[in-house]
């Protein structure tokens, strides 16, 4: 199976593929690549406005890594105490240029 790989009116690259016999695609490497998609990637396949809508399903498994990940990173930080803090910072600041230039 090959693609053709054209440039579209607007200057957008599209990627024209073939289906074969059997009702199968190949995604382009450069796709695959960019998406980081692997075999076994599993899609959501849809029909919008006669159109071919695909989207790489997420692994739960995956999901819960990020989730877990993110988690870590966040713990102990709060942002309502940090936004709190910056714009104090940002108060005090405003008042000592405010008196260095009333002092001058």
């Amino acid at each position: 199976m090959s693609y053709i790989d054209i440039k579209s009116k607007t200057g957008v690259r599209i990627m024209v593929v073939k289906l074969s016999s059997k009702g199968q695609l190949v995604i382009p490497g450069k796709i695959r690549q960019a998406l980081n998609l692997k075999p076994g990637t599993e899609f959501e396949v849809e029909l919008i406005d006669g159109q071919i809508v695909m989207r790489p399903v997420i692994d739960k498994g995956e999901l819960k890594q990020i989730i877990g990940e993110l988690r870590r990173f966040a713990k102990g930080t709060d942002l309502l105490d940090d936004l709190e803090h910056e714009h104090r910072r940002e108060i005090e600041q405003d008042r000592q240029r405010e008196q260095s230039l009333s002092a001058g």
